[in-house]
């Protein structure tokens, strides 16, 4: 009989992590659902958040702050961008010294859904203070 030594995790960081991860389903996707994003991720909230702060980041430094693949983050830009069929939330511009470098921001449309998420995320923080 072949035995394999296994690694001990500790419960309470594996809870934690599982807390930690309810909260920002419930927090964060919750506030892009009544925006209209249906299918809302992390990894979508994520770049949103991402772009939002880091004005003209590019994809790659975008997956690199996120620790998101390049792919799931070109996957979001396509569904947040304003290309046809996007929401219409990021903006592309190609970069000026190197026209094969993107450069992403927020829309003025998206720069208005981060204002109500701002608006919505403030409310939902003081309703869990007064709890």
């Amino acid at each position: 009989m072949m035995t394999k030594k296994t690694e001990l995790i500790d419960a309470s960081t594996v809870m934690s992590e599982r807390a930690m991860t309810g909260l920002f389903s419930r927090a964060f996707a919750q506030p892009l659902k009544l925006l209209g994003q249906t299918e809302a991720s992390l990894s979508s909230y994520a770049v949103f958040w991402c772009v939002a702060y880091n004005d003209g980041a590019t994809q790659i430094e975008v997956a690199r702050i996120t620790g998101l693949s390049a792919k799931t983050v070109s996957r979001v830009i396509s569904q947040l961008g304003e290309n046809r069929g996007g929401r219409g939330w990021i903006r592309q511009k190609t970069d000026d010294t190197d026209r094969r470098v993107r450069r992403l921001s927020l829309s003025r449309k998206g720069k208005a859904v981060h204002t109500r998420l701002m608006k919505d995320l403030d409310k939902y923080s003081k309703e869990l203070q007064t709890d």
